[in-house]
């Protein structure tokens, strides 16, 4: 008689827990928070893009400059040579 009670007692505690998980919170839809955190994580995401955008453009400024530079560099370069500058 103890067995039998001891055993439905078990299964009626593992019925009802299996009744929590799948009734209670579990849900194919996102909760309020899901949601918020999802939308920020968007929002931190376009940031990031816009400032990687930024930053490509302030590259390629730079790249420019350089090359400008580069080219100053060699015309003068080459002006000292034919003044006989250059040893």
């Amino acid at each position: 008689m103890k067995r039998k009670l001891k055993t439905s007692v078990i299964v009626l505690s593992i019925s009802l827990a299996s009744m929590v998980f799948v009734f209670g919170g579990c849900t194919k839809y996102a909760s309020e928070e899901d949601l918020q955190a999802l939308e920020a994580q968007k929002q931190a995401a376009d940031a990031a893009e816009q400032e990687i955008a930024r930053l490509e453009l302030e590259k390629a400024n730079l790249e420019q400059q350089i090359r400008v530079k580069e080219q100053e560099l060699q015309k003068w370069q080459d002006m000292l040579k034919k003044v006989g500058g250059e040893k």
